[in-house]
């Protein structure tokens, strides 16, 4: 397990605009939180650019957080779900250009109905099917995030059960903490779906809304989310996605401090 910052902690600033600074703090890995306002896929001049300034600040994982505008993977509509596959892709080929190991996907859109409960996951699998292949040529892990209770997938114990049963090896979860935390099946998420997980979302609230304060700062019982993921001997990125109006450099600090209260440093001790 090491740290990675999500780019979505200081939008709407530009992407390339705070690489440098998590450089200074030590930061390893960054995850890239695609939207046309701060780092556009659809541009390749701009993913170019992008890749080259990873490349040359020495960030050693890179993953990406696909946008809203992918469309919807359990649409039941099938030429909705078809233009879904297709940006998928194009999501996809974007993380091969940037470097990116993972990329992770919501389950729907937020658009979405959530009682069309079975014509929904049967279009989420066959959309998961359809990209998994195209992921696995690019050498590129697909993560599905737990959704806000809302939608489609805030069920989060029975999208996981859902993806576990599909059983694509390529295909696996990215755990959201404080969503989990606030739909009340933290642990039994931790417990059940360890060995599934790819990703960490990690943000804190008090328990009754998706607040995303840095780490610490709520009432997330962060010791045992720790134990649980070393217990697995979890090895992928511990993503802080926060959302704060404070400077960036104490928001940083602030992460920082949390992470060495917990035994967490960067991609480098993946070696140790």
């Amino acid at each position: 397990m090491y740290l990675s910052i999500s780019s979505y902690t200081w939008l709407p600033s530009s992407f390339l605009g705070k690489l440098s600074l998590l450089q200074e703090y030590g930061i390893e890995s960054v995850e890239i939180f695609c939207t046309k306002r701060h780092l556009d896929i659809g541009d390749p001049e701009e993913i170019q650019k992008a890749g080259m300034a990873i490349r040359e600040l020495g960030f050693r994982r890179i993953s990406m957080h696909a946008p809203s505008g992918v469309g919807d993977l359990s649409s039941p509509d099938e030429q909705v779900r078809e233009e879904t596959v297709f940006a998928c892709q194009k999501a996809l080929d974007a993380a091969l250009l940037m470097g990116s190991s993972l990329i992770t996907f919501h389950p729907s859109s937020i658009e979405s109905e959530k009682h069309q409960t079975e014509e929904r996951w049967n279009s989420l699998w066959e959309t998961l099917r359809d990209i998994s292949g195209y992921a696995e040529d690019r050498d590129v892990r697909i993560a599905i995030e737990n959704f806000p209770s809302a939608y489609f997938g805030g069920d989060a114990i029975n999208l996981y059960r859902s993806l576990t049963d599909l059983d694509l090896p390529n295909v696996g979860m990215c755990l959201d903490i404080g969503r989990a935390f606030v739909g009340g099946n933290l642990h039994v998420l931790l417990e059940e779906f360890g060995e599934k997980i790819f990703s960490i979302h990690a943000n804190d609230n008090r328990g009754h809304a998706d607040e995303h304060f840095i780490p610490g700062e709520g009432d997330v019982p962060w010791d045992d989310v720790f134990h649980h993921l070393r217990q697995y001997d979890y090895r992928g990125p511990f993503v802080v996605e926060v959302r704060d109006e404070r400077p960036t450099v104490e928001i940083l600090q602030n992460i920082i401090d949390f992470t060495e209260r917990m035994g967490l440093s960067g991609v480098g001790q993946l070696s140790r």
